[in-house]
């Protein structure tokens, strides 16, 4: 995590960042979950993460690393409004990655095989009973209440590349 530093104020700049992945069928809304299968919490199920590299955007981070992980591109990308929060007892650290919610057209995924090793669309409930932390939960929530259940604002929504 780095400090910027403005002139009337101080501001975390992220370092990581978590995309939700939503898919609207005609059985209902789905979410994306993926199961890890490198060493750093082999076995857990979650949404997309990754680190923002170089000059990235937190936004350009959530591109690739949704592209890297899942072969998808999204057909609209919102901010979800809200940071993922969380300590890190292996790395002894409070991580702060912004939320973002992709919304993808296709069920086709192609996982990167060094890190995932399975993925499943859930409902809702199924995801939310998935995922092992208390804070995804509350992202998920906030994420089906705001961007799922109602149309997310679009003052939220990020342009994506041509």
């Amino acid at each position: 995590m780095a400090i910027r530093t403005g002139t009337n104020s101080n501001f975390i700049a992220p370092h990581a960042i978590a995309a939700y992945i939503v898919r609207r069928t005609e059985e209902g809304v789905l979410y994306l979950l993926i199961r890890r299968c490198a060493k750093y919490l082999c076995g857990t199920w979650q949404m997309v993460t990754g680190g923002i590299e170089g000059e990235e955007t937190a936004p350009e981070a959530a591109l690739r690393e949704i592209r890297e992980e899942t072969g998808l591109f999204p057909s609209a990308l919102f901010s979800a409004d809200t940071v993922e929060t969380f300590y890190s007892q292996e790395r002894d650290i409070i991580v702060f990655m912004p939320a973002f919610v992709a919304f993808v057209e296709t069920s086709q995924v192609t996982l990167s095989p060094t890190e995932h090793d399975a993925y499943e669309w859930l409902s809702f409930e199924e995801a939310k009973q998935r995922v092992v932390w208390q804070e995804q939960k509350r992202i998920l929530e906030h994420i089906h209440n705001t961007c799922v259940l109602q149309e997310p604002s679009e003052f939220l929504r990020i342009p994506l590349p041509v």
